[in-house]
């Protein structure tokens, strides 16, 4: 009995080991199984992805007859998973794209405007014209406005008036001619009118009225200059270069007398202007009084008759002599004879003629 129980032990224990075994065995046949599966399925996909290669290229391929067509092939996305796993989806059928066009053309192209009915433009018209007409209706209330505040408000009334540039007339004249007052507001005046007043003196050639913020105005002056004198009956009118009479006076000036006028005794009045004639002879008398000033002899002139203007006639009486000068011809020369003949002939009364032939000037004694 006990040999026997030895041999069953003994045999239960191979039946197991073999059953471990089997086991065994079947479980490495599972995996190689599976693992056969796998490479399988890795080849399958290998030969269709040479297969999809191994289809028809247009791109590679000329077809006579035939157009092309860009970017006919089939476009893949991949994706991953959660798992992690990759995926590839097949996209949409190619379809025919239209024609590529230029990227310049594309830049060049402007954006198209949305077509309005004429209801819609009339009414965007509207909004532009009350949009216009309430901007320049605010702009003119706050320009009056402005304007208002600057009239009424006591911070613009004049404080001080302050005159520039003034030789003849006073600062007094001048600020009682303008006629503008201290206190009063500064916008109240216009700067036409006191010009206008101011410009009643015949010596004020230009002024400009400047308006200080905030409580002084200021007058610029540029005046005239007595240059000639008229006999004018038992007077004396004082004219300047531009012909105005600026001033009659009573007495005698130390100004070269202009004689032969043409001027009306009826127009020889303060702020008038000689007579056209009478103007053209005097641009003549500027040029021989430049002339005068150059050689240092204005001084000498006492007086210029300008009736005939081919002989202009001085007058030198602190020499004693007179000089028919002729026209304004060679007037440098001329005034060169004129001191040569002061000088030699001193305290001599007598005639320069220069009217001739000037290289035979010829000094004539008064007998």
């Amino acid at each position: 009995m006990a040999k026997k129980t030895e041999e069953e032990s003994f045999d239960l224990y191979d039946l197991k080991e073999k059953n471990k075994r089997k086991k065994n065995e079947s479980k490495k046949k599972s995996q190689t199984n599976k693992k056969s599966k796998k490479s399988s399925r890795q080849i399958e996909k290998r030969k269709e992805e040479n297969t999809k290669d191994e289809r028809f290229n247009f791109d590679e391929e000329i077809i006579i007859g035939l157009k092309r067509i860009d970017d006919g092939k089939e476009k893949v996305q991949k994706s991953k998973s959660k798992n992690g796993k990759e995926k590839k989806r097949k996209m949409d059928k190619p379809q025919k794209q239209k024609e590529q066009v230029p990227k310049e053309s594309i830049e060049k192209r402007k954006p198209i405007e949305k077509t309005l009915t004429k209801e819609q433009r009339i009414a965007k018209q509207k909004q532009k014209i009350v949009f216009r007409f309430i901007k320049w209706t605010t702009l003119l209330c706050m320009i009056i406005g402005a304007g208002i505040y600057a009239l009424l408000s006591p911070i613009f009334n004049i404080k001080r008036i302050e005159v520039v540039g003034n030789v003849k007339l006073s600062k007094e004249e001048i600020i009682s001619l303008s006629k503008i007052e201290l206190e009063q507001n500064m916008f109240s005046y216009q700067t036409k009118e006191v010009i206008s007043h101011i410009k009643e003196n015949a010596y004020v050639d230009r002024i400009n009225v400047k308006r200080k913020i905030p409580d002084t105005i200021e007058l610029i002056i540029s005046e005239r200059k007595a240059s000639f004198m008229i006999a004018f009956a038992n007077a004396y009118a004082l004219v300047n270069n531009q012909g105005y009479i600026l001033e009659i006076v009573s007495k005698e000036q130390e100004l070269p007398l202009l004689e032969g006028i043409k001027t009306e005794q009826e127009q020889i009045q303060e702020g008038n202007r000689l007579c056209m004639e009478d103007l053209q002879k005097l641009s003549d008398v500027l040029q021989i009084m430049e002339s005068a000033t150059s050689n240092e002899i204005n001084n000498w002139i006492s007086s210029i008759d300008i009736t005939n203007t081919d002989n202009y006639i001085l007058k030198l009486q602190k020499h004693k002599k007179i000089v028919h000068l002729g026209d304004t011809s060679d007037l440098s020369t001329k005034m060169l004879w004129i001191i040569e003949f002061s000088e030699k002939e001193k305290n001599t009364q007598g005639e320069i003629i220069l009217n001739i032939d000037i290289d035979k000037p010829i000094f004539r004694r008064n007998v």
